[in-house]
């Protein structure tokens, strides 16, 4: 269940259990019959921390954001393409991209990753 109001504003801190919602993310139905499957585990005023599980072969079509954007990859492979550079990210990788750059992302192997996007300057 995605969360749609600003979790931050209310109780000042969240923490999840990853591994958890990993976890449940593949039992649901949206999973056994889609190519992914994902939730937003923290969103509030300049920050939106979202969980997202890929099928391989999954894609993510070519879009941009309006702010920086990190991807940290938790399991599997993908391949993140930005501008005409393709880098393969393995689990425990860390990429930071900066607003209005156009990227697309590949499912290598199911996988699992966190998506951060950023809205103010720090």
């Amino acid at each position: 269940m995605p969360i749609t109001e600003n979790l931050l504003a209310q109780s000042k801190q969240v923490a999840v259990d990853i591994k958890a919602e990993i976890t449940r993310l593949k039992s649901e139905a949206a999973w056994a019959s889609g190519d992914r499957h994902g939730l937003s585990l923290v969103k509030g005023d300049g920050i939106n921390v979202a969980l997202m599980l890929l099928k391989k072969g999954a894609k993510l079509q070519e879009h941009h954001t309006k702010a920086p954007i990190t991807v940290h990859l938790l399991e599997g492979r993908i391949n993140f393409i930005a501008g005409d550079k393709s880098r393969p990210l393995n689990p425990g990788m860390l990429l930071a991209l900066d607003r209005a750059i156009a990227h697309s992302i590949e499912a290598l192997e199911d996988s699992a990753l966190i998506l951060t996007v950023g809205g103010e300057q720090i």
